[in-house]
């Protein structure tokens, strides 16, 4: 991923302060893929289970639910910034459990299934 474009966005991304409401991995992520979607890039999302030690507890461990970012086949988890990473421990340290490329299961079922939703049906339903 040698897009400067886009390694200068998910670095402000890495950058802003996370917030388990309002910009946890899942929002950091979407916006991620987003970008990278409108550069060019395959960007999936992939969904896991993440064992994080808190380094404040003697390296106690927690169990979380965590999506990252995949772009071209590269691992991108800015979820948390340079404050929570030194509280608990380097995005890159975490332990990545049953991760499963929620993106591509998506593509899968829509090409079985033929799923497909149309702007205006979107519109009508309220999605």
């Amino acid at each position: 991923m040698d897009d400067g474009e886009l390694s200068s966005f998910i670095n402000t991304i890495y950058r802003e302060p996370y917030s388990l409401i309002h910009n946890n991995c899942l929002h950091k992520s979407l916006r991620i893929r987003e970008k990278a979607k409108e550069r060019g890039k395959q960007a999936d999302l992939v969904l896991c289970i993440s064992v994080v030690p808190i380094k404040r507890l003697h390296n106690f461990p927690t169990v979380n639910l965590h999506m990252y970012a995949l772009i071209d086949g590269e691992k991108v988890d800015v979820s948390l910034d340079p404050e929570h990473e030194s509280r608990y421990c380097r995005n890159s340290e975490k332990k990545l459990l049953f991760p499963v490329n929620i993106s591509k299961m998506g593509r899968s079922i829509r090409r079985i299934t033929g799923f497909k939703i149309s702007q205006r049906d979107s519109n009508r339903n309220g999605y």
